[in-house]
């Protein structure tokens, strides 16, 4: 018999990870499903068929239907590492997320809530704990990361891909022009290429990604960008056997406060959801970050629209808003008495400095809506 090919995503992957990551090349890792018999997170094995999502224990097996998307929302938010209290803040971000997203089923006990996907950046370690430990995370989400080894530096991205969704691969790209380990984590799921059932089956790839802070020259992030929406449009620069995708999103903080960052993502031909439905730049109501930082920060740098939804192929946007505007976590203090006192017990602070973005989206066929 004569032995199948192996793929070259294979071949990476079984390169992976540390050491022999190549830059601007995809890197596949696993992602993970909550099985709450073991009440464990496993990773999961994917067939080749959307109809089933198999996930493989030492103890058990579980088999999820699944649907391709039509529809979908996609979140994201940036919760700041670098101020104190990050896991009360992480925690405080959790919970109001799980409130905006999930609605409770209707009087038939059908799950109203659409499918979610949350791309979170700045996560560290411990981040990742608490959101395995989040029930309504265990319950409703796949993970793409268990830990932290998949990333380059002390924190990083990642993603929570809603259970009903049918996963076809999950890869890191690392950005070779990236001084701060940066990289774009890339989901790949199925969808109706026309948003109709009975339509063909198609890729819809989305890439959760933080771009290179601060200014340089030459200007990192616009590289960084092209980069990412060369595996948007098609299978990446390199010899990849990864399929073009019918539609592709890119979202996360992108640091997008220079003029060059103003003209990337036409250069990359990608569109800006926030001016796609008529937003302007510059306006008080497409800030993203500025508006929860000390002032003398904000007399500083200003406000800025750092944080973005881009987009090509059969994909129009239909919402976009801001979302965690004046949200804040209590923050208690450590008790150094056993004596009563009407001293503060806490307090508050901002959950993070950045706003984030809840955009809805739908498949159509490629060149416009069906």
């Amino acid at each position: 018999m004569t032995q199948r090919p192996i793929s070259i995503f294979k071949r990476l992957q079984a390169l992976s990870p540390k050491g022999s990551i190549m830059p601007d090349m995809p890197d596949p890792q696993p992602y993970y499903s909550y099985n709450h018999t073991t009440q464990t997170w496993s990773p999961v094995e994917t067939d080749s068929t959307p109809e089933r999502t198999t996930t493989t224990t030492t103890t058990t097996t579980i088999n999820t239907n699944t649907t391709p998307l039509k529809t979908f929302t996609l979140t994201t938010w940036n919760i700041d590492f670098q101020q104190p209290c990050k896991a009360e803040r992480t925690q405080a971000g959790l919970n109001y997320l799980s409130k905006v997203l999930l609605k409770p089923n209707d009087d038939k006990n059908n799950d109203v809530t659409p499918i979610n996907i949350i791309f979170l950046q700045e996560m560290v370690p411990n981040d990742l704990t608490i959101i395995q430990q989040t029930k309504w995370i265990q319950d409703h989400f796949f993970i793409t990361d268990f830990n932290h080894t998949r990333w380059r530096g002390s924190y990083g991205t990642t993603t929570l891909i809603d259970r009903r969704c049918h996963v076809q691969r999950v890869f890191r790209v690392p950005y070779s022009t990236s001084r701060m380990q940066r990289d774009g984590l890339f989901v790949d799921l199925d969808c109706q290429e026309g948003g109709e059932t009975g339509d063909e089956i198609g890729t819809l790839r989305l890439c959760n990604t933080h771009l290179e802070s601060l200014l340089s020259n030459p200007p990192i992030r616009p590289m960084q960008l092209h980069l990412a929406s060369q595996f948007m449009h098609g299978s990446g620069p390199g010899e990849t056997d990864l399929p073009t995708p019918h539609a592709a999103i890119l979202a996360g903080d992108l640091n997008a406060f220079a003029p060059e960052d103003l003209t990337a993502p036409n250069e990359c031909a990608l569109r800006d959801a926030f001016l796609v439905l008529g937003g302007k730049d510059g306006t008080e109501e497409s800030f993203t970050w500025g508006q929860q930082i000390p002032n003398w920060l904000r007399e500083k740098f200003g406000c800025s629209r750092m944080d973005k939804v881009l987009f090509c192929g059969g994909l129009e946007v239909e919402r976009l808003e801001r979302i965690g505007a004046g949200e804040m976590a209590w923050i208690e203090y450590p008790d150094v008495s056993d004596e009563e006192t009407e001293d503060e017990k806490g307090e508050k602070m901002w959950i993070t400095d950045h706003l984030g973005l809840c955009a809805d989206f739908r498949i159509t066929r490629l060149g416009g809506r069906v």
